[in-house]
């Protein structure tokens, strides 16, 4: 699961090696410790949504209505 960390914390991937997960990285980590990162509220889930690029947006169209006159 990809999550993004809140605050820095020690979590153990694999229960062998224990890692540093460092406040303000994205990554992917196993269900079961992303869900007690999540938990804990020590990290957050990374989304779809939020990994798009936030570039800039669109040029925006002006539409051209129709008067009356026109119709």
């Amino acid at each position: 699961m990809k999550i993004k960390m809140l605050k820095t914390r020690q979590g153990s991937p694999d229960g062998i090696v224990v890692n540093t997960y460092i406040s303000g990285e994205t990554m992917d980590v196993p269900e079961e410790l992303a869900r007690i990162f999540i938990g804990q509220r020590w990290a957050r889930k990374v989304t779809e949504r939020s990994v798009k690029d936030k570039g800039m947006a669109p040029e925006n169209k002006k539409i051209k209505l129709k008067t009356k006159a026109e119709k």
